[in-house]
């Protein structure tokens, strides 16, 4: 019995000691953002955004991930910080209070953001956080099919998440070769089948893209400079391809301006839209040997291609922040009108080179042949005579 107590007064001690430990930690930092001179990431905030987010600490440090609901409670939480605050603030805030990367914070806003609706069925069946995580990044209609997968009784790893909403095939579907489907069925079947496989694949490597950009965004807000070779080795190629197939799937064929002879080309989305700046976004990403210098490039990550593949990943709204982006797709337009026109001047001059009138008349012709002929047979009756 008396060892009983004495465990339980260790435990008590021990309980006072941590909460001790954490107001002392909380003060210490308290003390040295006072003490530190404002920067550009220290704006003030009112005091019922400081008293908000003092609750949002303690509310995030009593959960402990061990459940379901307190992922989603933990991304709820994040969520509202992030809103109460500055945007780029909101690094400084995890760091000073809590071991969360702003990356791995996203990854559980993204919880709380796309699978609310899904929470109770969720909590059912007692996912685990990097299950949910995965979940989060899979389109609607594939969250539906693993939550019913979850629903049969079926006990899925992260890896195999990922791995059913790669793209299935209906079983009908693959012992049909949509290439032998003759009509308009036919090519609504394949142009169906494209865009299922072009979908995917897009929003695989645009997710990719994104991942790259807040890696060099959550080094931003620590306080450290983006490493223009890291970014570009992140997120290049990736951007390229997904620029491709962006424009194969959405952005319509449309006739040159003043050209009607010329290829067809694909639209450019205007840059005040959400699309129109992740169309842009991705092509500027793909072209690292063309960005422009440190200082502006970074600018336009963080402004621009940042809030662009949110919106397009996670549907957040994309506001319109630098309307000089737009220089660079222009001269890219501007570039490819004028090649197409160089290559439209240089076949109208190959065909009326062809419809040139010929400088002799025929009668003219007809006599130079015959001279030729009659020149090479005296030639010939000379060399047999020797």
């Amino acid at each position: 019995m008396t060892s009983l107590n004495r465990k339980t007064q260790r435990t008590v001690a021990a309980k006072k000691a941590k909460e001790v430990r954490t107001e002392n930690i909380a003060s210490a930092n308290k003390k040295v953002r006072a003490a530190r001179a404002p920067n550009e990431n220290d704006e003030p905030l009112s005091p019922e955004a400081e008293a908000r987010l003092s609750e949002l600490v303690k509310r995030i440090v009593s959960l402990h991930r061990r459940s379901t609901g307190q992922v989603f409670e933990l991304g709820e939480c994040l969520a509202e910080a992030k809103i109460v605050q500055p945007e780029k603030r909101f690094g400084h805030w995890l760091k000073e209070n809590f071991s969360y990367s702003v990356r791995s914070a996203w990854n559980f806003i993204s919880v709380h953001e796309r699978l609310s609706d899904h929470r109770e069925r969720l909590e059912q069946h007692a996912i685990g956080s990097t299950a949910l995580i995965a979940l989060a990044k899979c389109e609607p209609d594939q969250i539906e099919d693993v939550i019913k997968q979850f629903d049969e009784g079926k006990s899925l790893k992260p890896q195999e998440i990922k791995a059913l909403v790669g793209g299935k095939k209906d079983e009908a579907e693959e012992l049909t070769d949509l290439r032998q489907l003759g009509g308009r069925t036919g090519l609504q079947k394949m142009a169906a089948a494209k865009l299922k496989s072009s979908t995917a694949e897009f929003h695989r490597l645009i997710a990719a893209v994104l991942a790259g950009l807040e890696e060099a965004v959550a080094r931003h807000e620590s306080g450290k400079r983006i490493v223009m070779n890291a970014l570009a080795a992140d997120v290049e190629i990736n951007a390229r391809h997904a620029s491709d197939l962006f424009k194969d799937v959405v952005a319509p064929l449309v006739p040159v301006e003043r050209m009607p002879k010329a290829n067809l080309q694909h639209e450019q989305f205007g840059l005040k839209t959400g699309w129109g700046a992740v169309q842009h976004s991705l092509y500027r990403l793909g072209g690292v040997g063309s960005w422009p210098v440190r200082d502006e490039m970074e600018k336009w990550v963080i402004e621009v291609a940042h809030p662009a593949l949110r919106f397009a990943v996670h549907g957040e709204p994309y506001v319109v922040s630098a309307p000089s982006a737009a220089a660079p797709l222009m001269e890219v337009a501007k570039t490819e009108n004028d090649v197409t026109k160089n290559d439209q001047i240089a076949a109208e001059k190959e065909v009326k080179a062809d419809e040139t009138t010929p400088a002799i008349s025929d009668d003219q012709q007809d006599a130079t042949l015959k001279s030729l002929v009659a020149a090479g047979t005296t030639a010939t009756e000379a060399r047999i005579s020797q």
